[in-house]
């Protein structure tokens, strides 16, 4: 699909989403944003998903499922699931030493997604740092037609636990609260596996120079 269709996807989805009832969207994420990708998922189900059920015996719509990770380089390199792929999101932060990375538009996200899984019934799992670019990148593929997304709730490093006071939890029982290991995330507190290989087909190839810098 060239980038002009997707410009004129992008207008016609806004137009729909205008005229639509408020009820098109159903809200699931940790940041109570609006959702219109098909659902959100544990960081656990999501690890289980894509590395023990390769021959789908459960049955599962979402087995052989690809993560899509929309973090920045950096932070991909710096530990990420083995076998996601990085296809950053536009970030918010100013970057001024990489003004290539800070002009990338959502259309781009969009166009790379369906450039490397053209098949719109693809099961993609988006995933973030904390969970919330993850929903808005989940967004913008459901609304290029994309029908099996998910978002993993908790992200990579996750947040942290609090009790119904507001007090941080220590969930890792080591005294200090709040640090790396009391964070909900796929790499904190549930400890699944991170790995910090940078696989040319996993990587993100138009910013392959960012990630040796």
């Amino acid at each position: 699909m060239s980038k002009y269709k997707i410009k004129s996807l992008f207008k016609g989805c806004a137009i729909l989403a205008i005229s639509a009832s408020i009820n098109v969207y159903a809200e699931g994420n940790r940041y109570d944003l609006p959702r219109n990708y098909h659902s959100d998922i544990s960081a656990a189900k999501a690890y289980i998903l894509t590395n023990h059920d390769e021959g789908n015996v459960g049955k599962n719509d979402f087995a052989n499922a690809v993560i899509i990770d929309v973090r920045t380089v950096e932070e991909y390199g710096a530990g990420h699931p083995s076998r996601s792929y990085n296809i950053p999101f536009p970030h918010i932060q100013s970057r001024p030493n990489k003004p290539d990375y800070i002009s990338q538009e959502p259309e781009q996200f969009v166009y790379d997604v369906m450039a490397a899984f053209p098949d719109t019934s693809t099961p993609i799992l988006t995933l973030c740092r904390t969970g919330y670019r993850s929903v808005l990148a989940g967004n913008l593929l459901a609304d290029a037609g994309y029908t099996n997304v998910r978002n993993i709730w908790q992200g990579f490093v996750g947040r942290t636990k609090v009790d119904t006071a507001g007090n941080t939890l220590d969930l890792n029982n080591n005294g200090v609260d709040g640090d790396s290991g009391d964070l909900d995330g796929w790499s904190g507190y549930q400890e699944l596996p991170v790995s910090t290989k940078l696989l040319p087909q996993l990587i993100y190839a138009p910013y392959e120079y960012l990630y040796y810098e």
